[in-house]
């Protein structure tokens, strides 16, 4: 049923980092399911031209000419608790020298490398779901997010893991902009233009307006909900 809706993903464990756009989820989980993702690395250097595009079960919206999909940026309630875990990776030299010959031992650079040392801090914040506004196909997108299991950084190691996904339909469209006492104010990450005349709570930055947000060719001045 193509109407707006309101999804929202159960927490079972603390999330890592910011959560991700839906836009971006989809794309990822789309892409992953028709093999586009296999034996090829995309990178920065990679021009979107050469890229293979997948369709997802979102509207768009023509913003100062740029297409973007109708759903707000991530919502999350106030944490419960937020700390800095740490991700540490160290190559004892001195103990592993131990395990060979004496002949056989010679010096590697833990400064840089596959043996850098690291001590990395993560932010951590205890909440308890993620909640996004879009605007498409309920069944299409619950069907990709059914195998989406976590979010955030640092998936692998246990952190935001999803424990399930709820859909309500909703009452109006908040997928880019939603009233707040009289006034409209911004839901999405949007290119500046026209359409952010009489609209309040953003701030304006530099970066990617539609997936993948990371890629160079997809940056420009844009519009943060806030």
């Amino acid at each position: 049923m193509i109407r707006s809706w309101k999804v929202t993903a159960r927490l079972s464990s603390p999330l890592a980092g910011d959560p991700p756009a839906l836009d971006a989820i989809l794309e990822w989980e789309m892409t992953r399911r028709l093999g586009i993702k296999s034996g090829r690395k995309l990178t920065r250097d990679t021009r979107l031209s050469d890229i293979q595009r997948v369709g997802l079960p979102l509207y768009q919206t023509t913003l100062a000419g740029v297409n973007v999909y109708r759903c707000s940026d991530p919502i999350i309630p106030a944490p419960r608790a937020e700390w800095a875990d740490h991700q540490a990776k160290r190559f004892d030299t001195d103990l592993a020298a131990l395990l060979l010959a004496p002949g056989e031992r010679k010096s590697i650079g833990t400064t840089s490398g596959d043996y850098k040392m690291r001590y990395t801090p993560i932010r951590c914040r205890l909440v308890d779901r993620v909640v996004w506004f879009f605007y498409g196909d309920r069944y299409e997108v619950r069907r990709l997010l059914l195998s989406v299991n976590s979010l955030g950084k640092h998936r692998g190691i246990g952190y935001g893991l999803v424990a399930g996904w709820d859909f309500v339909e909703a009452s109006e469209d908040y997928s880019i902009f939603a009233p707040r006492d009289g006034r409209k104010v911004l839901m999405k990450t949007v290119p500046v233009g026209p359409h952010l005349e009489g609209i309040e709570g953003f701030k304006r930055s530099f970066g990617g307006a539609f997936p993948p947000y990371w890629h160079p060719e997809t940056k420009m001045e844009i519009a943060i909900p806030c």
